[in-house]
């Protein structure tokens, strides 16, 4: 081979290097990202979604590609973006359902949770709380449970579905208080809400914000937050965790995760980007009006953090009431 073959076949193999390679921190963003979310176009999350997303692409300059993959417990969006390049283009929306419940109680999830993703940041939190018919003879969660336990077995709790944040939330709470309670799932939220208005059902495990204004009118009662802290839009709502020692869920979050194998440069850029986007007034006003409480993480270590101690504690309440994945 000539001096000159060699040059060029050099040249050659250090282009393909270099195209194989991740994006740097430096060149991001050089053509359109894309958001994989778990759920059909409309509602609450779709407009966090939109909300950041707008915001994020202005703050780039850059096209932003919103793609709804619903289905399979959200599984499909988070295993499309799983198998992507890590080079900070695809991300996907992602929660408890498809980083906790699903691996856990999904047998065909293909994904690692903690192993194939980076994740980025918290956007939003939408916390759950007990909530009980205005007809149960109750004030508040002590004498719910000692009401409970004088009538074993003739209680009802409904939650949004089965192997959902509300059904687990749900079985850790009898698992934790001894109580024995039949889960009677719904599709969705609204069902279940209008029954729990009715009187179908005396209990419901569900998402604070969209029960606020039948509390306010005093057609149903709220009895606890299921997380470790209260809600700093309704302190006046204690934890669970206040009567029932130990007794904390892991935040029912929303966050940005990207491919595993994101450079560390990189990450914090998209970290800083997504942090500067979701913390915009204008944004923050349109996800707090919509009931989520604003939230960030201080870094990508962090949050990936709190989804390793949110799975091992998803893993001691599915163990603690005896679910089996399907």
């Amino acid at each position: 081979m000539t001096r000159l073959s060699c040059l060029c076949a050099a040249a050659l193999s250090l282009a393909t290097v270099s195209l194989s390679s991740p994006t740097g921190a430096q060149d991001w963003p050089a053509r359109p990202i894309r958001i994989v979310t778990p759920l059909a176009a409309g509602g609450a999350v779709d407009l966090l979604v939109r909300a950041v997303g707008e915001e994020f692409s202005k703050n780039l300059k850059q096209q932003l590609v919103i793609e709804n993959r619903p289905g399979a417990a959200g599984t499909l969006a988070a295993a499309t973006v799983q198998r992507a390049d890590p080079d900070g283009y695809t991300l996907v929306l992602g929660s408890p359902q498809t980083h906790y419940i699903a691996p856990l109680l999904t047998k065909s999830v293909s994904y690692d949770p903690l192993t194939d993703f980076t994740p980025l940041t918290v956007a939003g939190e939408l916390p759950l709380c007990l909530l009980v018919h205005k007809s149960v003879p109750v004030n508040n969660l002590k004498e719910f449970i000692a009401y409970a336990k004088a009538n074993p077995g003739k209680l009802s709790y409904g939650s949004s579905g089965t192997h959902t944040t509300h059904h687990l939330a749900g079985e850790y709470f009898k698992a934790a208080t001894g109580l024995e309670m039949t889960h009677v799932p719904y599709r969705g939220g609204s069902p279940a809400m209008t029954d729990l208005l009715a009187g179908q059902i005396p209990v419901l495990f569900a998402t604070l914000s969209t029960t606020l204004q039948y509390i306010d009118s005093g057609n149903i009662k709220v009895l606890g937050m299921i997380e470790a802290t209260r809600s700093p839009t309704r302190p006046e709502i204690p934890t669970i965790g206040e009567v029932v020692p130990g007794f904390a869920m892991p935040r029912t979050w929303l966050g940005f995760l990207g491919p595993a194998g994101i450079p560390a440069d990189l990450k914090r850029k998209m970290h800083a980007d997504l942090v500067r986007a979701i913390e915009a007034p204008d944004v923050r006003k349109t996800l707090t009006v919509a009931g989520f409480e604003v939230v960030t993480s201080k870094s990508p270590e962090a949050f990936a953090d709190e989804i390793k101690a949110g799975l091992d504690q998803y893993r001691r309440i599915v163990r603690d009431a005896h679910l089996e994945a399907q």
